[in-house]
């Protein structure tokens, strides 16, 4: 994609919101602080807007580089999907826990978000203690939702931050204190690792809740094809 075509696609974003009564061209002109002739030519493909013109309007109109770019294509024509970001690092031991640090987007379906509170995706890193459901490179949608996190139950997986980094973990709760359990150790409550809750923001330290996931098919087959037509 070049930036012409990104431009016509920003256009064809704001010619839509016009249609359907969101906003006129006199108000678009003034956002973008042009004249609403300019603006006219604009929405009529006849002129262009400059970069700081159309920084302006696509603040207006809450967009981001990804929005016309996926909105634009004719691929989202129902609304039904979402732009969400991806965090740079991979979840797993060594990652840095910084949530606002992104490296792309993904589109996501408005039914998988819903209830979803301030969604982001990422990577698994390889971790030899994962939860038996997931896998390394798998991407997942995380919940930030505090009150979830404050109060975290054990039918969820969750991203946990510890002195070696972001892991996904188990989270169960022993003689009144919340401990993280892995795949290892998960039926060993002896090994399970206790949060030290009483000097920190327990959301410090659960930082996310994962409740969707997709994983890479095989590029082949695991094993070697049966030949056509045969039968055991």
């Amino acid at each position: 994609m070049y930036f012409r075509e990104l431009h016509q696609r920003l256009i064809d974003v704001a010619r839509e919101r016009v249609r359907a009564g969101e906003f006129t061209e006199r108000g678009l002109a003034r956002i973008a602080k042009v004249s609403q002739p300019h603006m006219h030519n604009v929405l009529k493909g006849i002129r262009a807007l400059s970069p700081d013109s159309a920084d302006r309007l696509m603040r207006a109109l809450r967009l981001s580089i990804p929005d016309p770019i996926w909105k634009g294509s004719g691929r989202d024509e129902d609304g039904s999907f979402r732009m969400i970001p991806i965090l740079r690092s991979r979840i797993g031991p060594g990652s840095e826990a910084n949530f606002s640090v992104f490296r792309g987007h993904v589109p996501l379906e408005e039914r998988v978000l819903q209830g979803v509170v301030n969604p982001v995706a990422a990577r698994l890193a390889p971790d030899l203690a994962l939860p038996r459901e997931l896998a390394a490179n798998d991407l997942v949608l995380l919940d930030q939702n505090p009150a979830m996190r404050a109060r975290p139950d054990e039918q969820n997986l969750w991203v946990v931050a510890d002195s070696t980094g972001l892991r996904v973990r188990y989270l169960r709760t022993r003689g009144g204190r919340l401990h993280a359990a892995s795949e290892a150790n998960l039926r060993d409550p002896g090994k399970w690792q206790p949060l030290p809750l009483q000097s920190r923001n327990i959301l410090e330290i659960v930082r996310a809740r994962i409740v969707w996931f997709s994983r890479k098919m095989e590029k082949e087959p695991a094993g070697p094809a049966e030949p056509a037509g045969e039968m055991d």
